[in-house]
């Protein structure tokens, strides 16, 4: 089964009805915990709070579009399962850091999960990252 994944939009949606039932922001921000001024920020898109995005049975995931089609998007795992076979393909980590351009350690870094994949999307075929919404009983089927 295929996660539902939701824009900034919907999630603002589900923030918005959690507020109200509870009475205001005021009243959800002392319900779970956390600054008035943090649900503003996170309803208004302006910051996200995980905490806040968390109390509504949200989570926030990362997923890229690809190149040849923006409105399909790929989870991190399959960047970096294309990430590997292209390494494969170039026979050598080094030889792969050459071609994106960058240093052996920081390709290594990236494979390692100790950098982000910026330096290598465009080689890979991916677009930046954009910011997706998933319930939280979706979280042990979507890998982030």
């Amino acid at each position: 089964m295929a996660e539902t994944l939701m824009d900034g939009i919907d999630m603002g949606r589900i923030l918005s009805k959690a507020v109200k039932s509870a009475g205001g922001v005021t009243a959800f921000s002392k319900l779970h915990g956390f600054k008035p001024q943090a649900v503003w920020d996170t309803h208004s898109l302006k910051g996200i709070n995980e905490k806040v995005v968390s109390s509504v049975g949200l989570i926030m995931v990362l997923r890229y579009p690809l190149t040849s089609d923006p409105k399909t998007l790929a989870t991190g795992k399959q960047v970096q399962d294309k990430l590997n076979s292209f390494i494969r393909e170039c026979k050598t980590q080094r030889a792969a850091a050459h071609i994106f351009g960058i240093h052996e350690t920081t390709l290594s870094n990236i494979q390692n999960a100790l950098r982000g994949f910026s330096p290598v999307l465009a080689q890979l075929g991916f677009r930046e990252p954009v910011q997706r919404y998933v319930w939280k009983k979706a979280d042990a089927r979507a890998t982030a």
